[in-house]
């Protein structure tokens, strides 16, 4: 028998007191942090509240629908060491997971090309295939490239991303353990750039997009993260020119844009150490972030309502004044990591290893509660709950977090 009712009942029935309303109680649950902790926590109140939180599929979609994005639990490196891949927590207890639970080995040579809604894509270029990854649930599926690419000589893949495909109303990315996706690359030869998708659900590759390269444009950028802008993978490009390669898989257009700065400002740019990011705007428009030493600007495309767009430079932040860095380690370069699920962008000092979630629209910030001793990593979100499943961690995911 149910107690989950609406909160207008019959005026003859009897009071419930709060908690024992699952109406009420489900509302109280979902505004818990979504830490791993917090719902482990509230399961081992009681056995009612253990049916609520680990399996009522209606509260945990209010859980999530209620945070609106996955928590950021840590980071992996961008490359394996000796075929394993190593997670770095950055909770503190008792939210911080054991690096071995997440971790994985892959063939020698891999190396990570993104983290995205909550699964892993690393890519093995001499063996020719992807590695499919949800840490989470600990499942893998291995990919072989297109065969289109054994009509092409020399292509290599430039980066890539796994994004949730389900269009279910409502749906929050982070928990997509059991829905289907797509597999989105982009590559290149000494001609052209190229560019698939897969789809886990037809469990085939669609058509091959091409166009041709730019001669003066050598090869995507090895320092700047690439970004998932609506429905496009963005990757820059540097060489003596500089462009953004923009493959949208839903229209099937693969693209160049311009950047906002001129050949000169931004050969000047990389050989100051300039850190470059791409990343989606809050009106869903496309940013492009130059940070030099602890100066970030922001500039904006922007629609001319004609077809065409437009770059505006929409901000200069001060990082050192905005973040409380001090005179001496404002003179200190700062590092771009990328994005977090929510758009924030993560900034860490070179000096003392701190990481920074930066909102550069609202210019809220907070710090990150570990340290990361990496240089180029891959932030991992997700909603996760220890117990919940059954993984490589086997049973002893609950003892991790023994403080529960």
């Amino acid at each position: 028998m149910t107690r989950r009712r609406g909160l207008h009942g019959s005026s003859s029935a009897a009071v419930v007191p709060p908690l024992e309303n699952d109406d009420l109680l489900a509302q109280i649950l979902a505004r818990l942090p979504a830490l791993p902790s917090s719902l482990l926590r509230a399961s081992l109140v009681c056995k009612r509240w253990h049916g609520l939180v680990s399996s009522d599929p209606r509260f945990l979609r209010e859980f999530r629908a209620h945070h609106r994005s996955a928590p950021l639990l840590g980071f992996f490196p961008r490359y394996l060491t000796r075929g394993r891949l190593e997670f770095h927590s950055m909770l503190d207890p008792p939210d911080q997971i054991p690096s071995s639970r997440f971790t994985v080995q892959a063939a020698m040579g891999s190396r990570l090309l993104r983290s995205h809604h909550g699964r892993i894509l690393i890519l093995n270029q001499s063996q020719k295939h992807f590695l499919v990854w949800d840490p989470v649930t600990a499942e893998q599926q291995q990919i072989a490239f297109p065969t289109a690419f054994g009509v092409y000589n020399r292509i290599e893949v430039i980066d890539g991303a796994v994004v949730c495909s389900s269009t279910e109303q409502g749906h929050v990315h982070g928990a997509c353990h059991s829905d289907p996706f797509k597999l989105v690359l982009v590559a290149e030869d000494k001609q052209k750039h190229y560019a698939c998708v897969y789809s886990s659900e037809t469990g085939a590759w669609g058509n091959l997009f091409s166009m041709m390269r730019l001669p003066r444009i050598m090869m995507a950028s090895a320092t700047s993260p690439s970004a998932i802008f609506r429905n496009s993978i963005c990757v820059l490009l540097v060489g003596e020119m500089f462009a953004i390669l923009e493959f949208d898989w839903v229209r099937q257009n693969l693209a160049l844009i311009d950047i906002p700065l001129d050949r000169g400002e931004a050969s000047a740019s990389v050989s100051g150490q300039c850190q470059f990011l791409i990343a989606p705007a809050g009106s869903g428009a496309l940013s492009f972030i130059l940070l030099e030493v602890s100066t970030v600007r922001v500039w904006k495309r922007v629609s001319n309502g004609d077809g065409t767009a437009r770059w505006m430079l929409s901000n200069t932040i001060e990082l050192s004044k905005l973040l409380s860095l001090g005179p001496t380690v404002s003179m200190v370069p700062l590092m771009l990591l990328g994005l977090d699920e929510g758009g924030n962008v993560m900034i860490k000092s070179t000096e003392s290893e701190i990481v920074f979630l930066v909102n550069l629209e609202s210019l809220k910030f907070k710090q990150l509660p570990q340290k990361l001793p990496y240089i180029f990593c891959h932030p991992f979100s997700s909603f996760y709950t220890p117990g919940m499943y059954l993984g490589a961690g086997g049973n002893d995911e609950v003892q991790t977090f023994h403080g529960a």
